[in-house]
C-alpha cells in the first residue's frame, strides 16, 4: 500500500483519464497590479539599465537568488519570460512608484497549479529600503496569487535575514519552521526558514 500512496503522489493527476486539467496559471495584466502607489509589471528592455546593479549586488544576489547577470543577459532573458510564465516556474516583475522610478523586484514562482501553492520573491535598491515598500509588496503578490486561484503561498528566507523575516510577519505569514538544504543559484545549499498565508488569515 505504501508502494502505491507513494506512487500516486508522483503521478501528475492532469495525466490520469477522467481527471480534468489544472487552469492555474502564472499571469499578469499588461498594466501590472497596483496597491495605488506602487506598480507590479512585467519588465522591459527600457527598465534593464535600473535593474542591472540589482544583479551584481552580493546583498541582493544573496538574500533574493538572483542570478549574476550582466546586461546583455538581461536583455537576453526577456525574450523567455512569457514561457517561463507559462510553465508556472517563474513570474518576474519590477516594482515601480508613482513617478515611474523602479524600486526593486517581486516574483511569483515555482506554481503547483495541482496543489494550488505558489512561492513569492522580492529585493530592493538600496534607495528604496527601510520604508516599508517590501511588506507592500509582499501584500500585492499574495493578493494577486489569491486572485488567481491559488490557495497556499508560501516563502522562503535564508535563515538569519531578519529583515526579510519581518517583511514576511507584517504581511501577514506565519512562520512554518526550517528547511534544510536548499539550493541556490551557483550550485550552493543553504538552510532557509519557511513562511506560509493562506486566503482569510
Amino acid at each position: 500500500m505504501r508502494l502505491i500512496e507513494t506512487t500516486m503522489s508522483e503521478t501528475t493527476l492532469s495525466s490520469v483519464p477522467g481527471m480534468p486539467e489544472s487552469t492555474l496559471r502564472l499571469a499578469i495584466p499588461e498594466e501590472g497590479i497596483s496597491d495605488g502607489e506602487l506598480v507590479l509589471r512585467l519588465p522591459g528592455e527600457h527598465d534593464v539599465d535600473a535593474l542591472v546593479p540589482a544583479f551584481s549586488d552580493p546583498e541582493i544576489l544573496e538574500a533574493g537568488n538572483l542570478p549574476p547577470f550582466g546586461r546583455e543577459e538581461l536583455v537576453e532573458t526577456l525574450p523567455y519570460l512569457p514561457a517561463l510564465a507559462e510553465s508556472g516556474r517563474l513570474l518576474p516583475l519590477v516594482v515601480v512608484d508613482a513617478g515611474g522610478e523602479i524600486l526593486g523586484g517581486g516574483t511569483l514562482h515555482h506554481l503547483d497549479a495541482e496543489r494550488g501553492i505558489v512561492e513569492i520573491g522580492y529585493w530592493l535598491l538600496p534607495h528604496a529600503r527601510g520604508r516599508g515598500v517590501a511588506t507592500r509588496v509582499a501584500h500585492l503578490l499574495v493578493e494577486h496569487a489569491f486572485s488567481l486561484g491559488v490557495r497556499r503561498v508560501a516563502a522562503y528566507v535564508n535563515v538569519g535575514n531578519e529583515r526579510s523575516e519581518r517583511v514576511l510577519e507584517r504581511a501577514g505569514f506565519t512562520r512554518e519552521g526550517v528547511v534544510r538544504s536548499l539550493p541556490k543559484p551557483g550550485g550552493r545549499r543553504v538552510d532557509k526558514t519557511l513562511y506560509s498565508i493562506l486566503p482569510g488569515d
